[in-house]
């Protein structure tokens, strides 16, 4: 229906029960402390990594929307 690509899928099965095990580890060493995530400088460019994979495609249409328009 969707049309995803098998092997992201089947990676995305197999490494996500494991990052969120690690997520509450994370969580529960903290004692539920979210700032965990950012005040280390490797997990915050990880994170920032990941907001711009999820925004960065809809910024640059916009963008390019903007630029043609």
């Amino acid at each position: 229906r969707f049309d995803f690509p098998t092997a992201p899928v089947v990676i995305g099965m197999i490494l996500g029960p494991m990052a969120e095990q690690a997520m509450r580890q994370a969580l529960t060493i903290s004692q539920g402390d979210w700032t965990t995530f950012v005040t280390r400088p490797v997990s915050l460019v990880i994170l920032l990594l990941a907001v711009v994979a999820l925004l960065g495609p809809r910024l640059y249409g916009a963008w390019v929307r903007r630029a043609t328009g």
